[in-house]
């Protein structure tokens, strides 16, 4: 671990975090993705934590406001944020701020019952279709009652 191998790092480390945001393990993982050694892979990361360029709490914000644009519900965003390397209490506090966009929640359940509020079959598909995008069931039966409601029917 030169000084020079640490420089280098540290300017990959900015180069790759300029492209788009990463978790703090994120841009490990990338940098040696790269061929950056280890210890310079960790020195660059702890370097821009200090310079506060890298913040996983703001990075698990951002991916959660992401997911809330995408139509993802809470399971969704929990387990993108676990994928992209977010330390847990970075997560739980991200998501205790999380509220799915119910506008578009509403908007997909209508596209998707395409007018027939009495078709068991597509109601099925759609609740199937939001539990993996990452609505707990009891979300689904909410959203469904409230556009169901409004087309007339019963749930």
């Amino acid at each position: 671990m030169s000084e020079a191998s640490q420089k280098k790092a540290l300017e990959r480390a900015a180069a790759v975090l300029g492209m788009r945001p990463y978790s703090c393990a994120g841009l490990y993982s990338r940098l040696l993705e790269k061929g950056i050694a280890q210890s310079d892979a960790q020195y660059a990361v702890g370097r821009l934590r200090e310079m506060g360029m890298l913040d996983d709490a703001e990075y698990a914000r951002l991916v959660c406001r992401s997911g809330r644009n995408k139509g993802w519900g809470a399971g969704r965003v929990r387990r993108e944020l676990r994928a992209r390397g977010v330390p847990e209490e970075c997560a739980e506090a991200a998501l205790s701020e999380f509220e799915p966009d119910t506008v578009r929640l509403e908007r997909f359940i209508k596209s998707r019952l395409g007018g027939d509020p009495t078709d068991r079959a597509a109601i099925r598909r759609v609740s199937d279709a939001l539990f993996r995008r990452g609505f707990s069931w009891d979300e689904i039966n909410e959203a469904l009652r409230g556009v169901l409601e409004e087309m007339g029917e019963e749930l």
